[in-house]
């Protein structure tokens, strides 16, 4: 098995061992709810469902989740406090612990981003519609997606003129830090930009 499948196995793993003491209160706050043997979280424009026991997560659809949007969902579930439900409003880079890697985060997602989808209003409006995004205020155009039940990132988007390309920005609240680690924080902001290009779960 390569290194880097084993890698995201033993990440899962330890995803998944780190529920083991997450209560059923901490759950539901996160807003996740229980249905048979899984648990039901909504995702973007779906509800995953996270199988505890087998330790597999599923969209509606029955289809089994990609690593990234499974680590992710595992994450945001194993959190355990109660931050405050804030809007998106920093940049990435300004976010301490998460500078180092502002270079890297700009590359994965805001020039990719601006290479596929976002060339054009009208495709970015129909891949935003498709995540149940809602708009926002900023820039040229702007939406909101509600990534996770508590947790909001913001695209705020600058139509290109004779002398730039489009210009896109990501927003996440100021305390993302209370729910992912800088690492995660470049994943779901990578992922999101995924399905917005029309890439599945």
């Amino acid at each position: 098995m390569p290194s880097a499948q084993k890698n995201l196995q033993r990440a899962t793993e330890l995803a998944f061992d780190a529920l083991a003491h997450q209560t059923d209160e901490q759950f539901r706050w996160l807003g996740a709810d229980r249905a048979a043997d899984f648990w039901r979280l909504p995702v973007l424009n779906d509800v995953f469902q996270i199988d505890t026991r087998r330790r597999r997560v599923f969209s509606s659809a029955g289809s089994e989740v990609g690593p990234a949007w499974r680590i992710l969902a595992l994450h945001y579930l194993a959190v355990r406090g109660r931050p405050e439900q804030r809007p998106p409003e920093v940049t990435f880079a300004d976010i301490p612990t998460a500078r180092s890697y502002a270079e890297v985060y700009r590359r994965r997602t805001t020039l990719r981003l601006c290479a596929g989808v976002g060339r054009s209003l009208a495709e970015l409006q129909a891949g935003a519609a498709a995540l149940g995004a809602r708009a926002a205020v900023g820039g040229d155009a702007a939406f909101d997606f509600l990534v996770f039940p508590r947790l909001s990132l913001r695209l705020i988007w600058q139509a290109p003129d004779e002398e730039f390309p489009p210009l896109t920005t990501l927003l996440v609240p100021a305390n993302i830090g209370a729910f992912f680690c800088a690492g995660d924080i470049v994943v779901v902001s990578e992922s999101l930009v995924s399905r917005l290009c029309g890439r599945p779960f």
